[in-house]
Parts: structure tokens; C-alpha cells; sequence
């Protein structure tokens, strides 16, 4: 391939990686637009997503399987359906009652919902991982937890770049939800705050090799020796991509905004954990 026949990359996808192609759920879901950067001043990296109409019923189905892989590990669900299989459904959704495996509050389950979108889009793109599944770990499923929403690693090489990403959903877009992304990731490069969290669940869990690891990373992202990325995600209705291009202000280079435009976001978010739950109780296919 010569170079005039290469593909010329954004600065968006040189910093998260191209948007999948539609053989990806992602880009079947989603057309994705990178808006156009003024390079002399990059005060403004936003890549612009929207659904394509038709595919919500698609976006339910593969959201609900992902809210509930990120929220319970393979062991406990390999129990639960162990219990399925000898108690009456009755027994069992008690059982599912007392267990709080997903939460039931409102504002947690639309925010974890983002998180987890968010979490899922960068590692179609980037190839960056996840090293651990972090809403697993939450004492309390009904509060949000603190800490990265997203923290992504190279696993070939952890000082080649590591992603963190914030991500926050609002039923209508405005001024003041940009603010408090652009608070911390809009002014300087901001690294990571759970780097040694990742590493202390992967050490209880019997990585230690990878735990080590991940504490050496983090002594060389204090000294600034990897390359950092910082990501925002805005998850609101149809109009939320003007809102970003309307207030979205930027002093950090190294800062991407993503805005993800629905119709009925919160409808979205709820038709999703009612099909977890269907799909926990064995009754997604009634």
C-alpha cells in the first residue's frame, strides 16, 4: 500500500482508535462523525455519536447482557444457575431478591449503564482491556462507586498507554454536565486514581504477576513515563452533541469528548435492566 492510498487517521482516532465497522455492535448501532479540529489550538476533540434508526432493539439486547457481566462475575452465575435448575421459579426469584445483584436505583443504574458503554466503545477501538470487571466490587450495588469509570491498559505492554475515561448521563444535555468532565480532564492531563486498586483485586485473585505489574505502571504514570488519555462521555438525548459543540472548551491536548445522542435515553437504560433481570430469572424468551 502506498501512501497516498492510505487512510488518513483523525486526531480522534489516533488518541481512541477508529469506530468499529458494522460487523461490530458498535458500529451497527452507532454512525459516528469526528468533528473537525482546529490543530493550532486542539481546545476542542469531540467525536460525535448517534444511533441509526431501527437498532434500538439490538442496543437493549446487547446492553442488557453487558450490564449484567459487569456487574456479576462467572462463578456467581454459574451458582444462580445451579439454584435455577432445583427451585421453583417462585424460590428462585426470591432468591435473585435477596442476592442485590444489579442495582435498583435509578441514578446508579444510568450511570453504571454509561460507564459500562463507555468502557465497551473504547476497548472496540482502541484494543486497549479492561483488566477488571470494577462494578463487581462494589460493597454497595445501589451507590455509585469512586474511583475511574474507565481504566484501560495495553496488556502487551501497560507502558504504551493507558485510557481513563469518565462518562455521565443526563435525560437532557446542558452546560453544567460538560463543566464537570472538562473540571478535571479538560484543564491538564489527569492520570488515573485506581491503578493500585486494580492491581490489590488482581493480587487477592491470584495474578500477582499482572498485580506487580500494574504497581510498577504506576510508579512510571507518577514520574509522567506513559502516555495518558483522557475520555469523556456525555450519554443524553438527541441534542446533546450541540450542547457539546456549544460549550466544550479544552486546555489538555491529550482530552477527547464523546457525546452519544438517543431518543428516550432513559427509556433506553430502563428497557435494558428489565431484560437483565428477565435474562437472570430465565424469562427473556416469554
Amino acid at each position: 500500500m502506498t501512501k497516498t492510498d492510505e487512510k488518513e487517521l483523525t486526531i480522534h482516532s489516533t488518541m481512541i482508535g477508529e469506530h468499529p465497522n458494522s460487523s461490530h455492535f458498535f458500529g451497527e448501532w452507532l454512525s459516528c462523525d469526528d468533528i473537525p479540529v482546529d490543530m493550532d489550538k486542539k481546545d476542542k476533540i469531540h467525536r460525535k455519536l448517534l444511533e441509526v434508526e431501527g437498532n434500538r432493539e439490538l442496543a437493549v439486547e446487547k446492553l442488557s447482557k453487558l450490564i449484567i457481566n459487569h456487574h456479576i462475575d462467572d462463578d456467581r452465575i454459574s451458582r444462580l444457575e445451579e439454584k435455577k435448575k432445583i427451585l421453583s421459579k417462585y424460590e428462585f426469584n426470591e432468591v435473585l431478591k435477596t442476592q442485590q445483584l444489579l442495582p435498583v436505583m435509578d441514578t446508579t443504574k444510568k450511570g453504571n449503564a454509561t460507564e459500562i458503554l463507555l468502557a465497551e466503545y473504547l476497548q472496540s477501538t482502541s484494543n486497549l482491556l479492561l483488566l477488571l470487571y470494577r462494578l463487581r466490587y462494589n460493597p454497595n450495588v445501589n451507590q455509585s462507586m469512586k474511583g475511574d469509570d474507565v481504566l484501560l491498559f495495553n496488556t502487551n505492554n501497560l507502558t504504551e498507554k493507558v485510557i481513563i475515561g469518565e462518562a455521565k448521563f443526563r435525560t437532557e444535555p446542558a452546560k453544567t454536565v460538560i463543566e464537570e468532565i472538562t473540571k478535571e480532564f479538560g484543564k491538564a492531563l489527569t492520570k488515573p486514581l485506581s491503578v493500585t486498586f486494580v492491581a490489590s483485586m488482581l493480587n487477592l485473585g491470584g495474578d500477582k504477576e499482572t498485580s506487580a505489574k500494574l504497581e510498577d505502571l504506576n510508579i512510571e504514570i507518577v514520574k509522567d513515563n506513559v502516555p495518558l488519555i483522557n475520555v469523556g462521555l456525555i450519554l443524553s438525548n438527541h441534542n446533546t452533541y450541540r450542547h457539546v459543540e456549544r460549550n466544550l472548551s479544552s486546555s489538555n491536548p491529550n482530552f477527547i469528548m464523546l457525546s452519544l445522542s438517543l431518543q428516550e435515553p432513559s427509556k433506553f437504560i430502563e428497557d435494558s435492566y428489565n431484560l437483565s433481570h428477565q435474562i437472570l430469572e430465565g424469562d427473556e424468551d416469554e
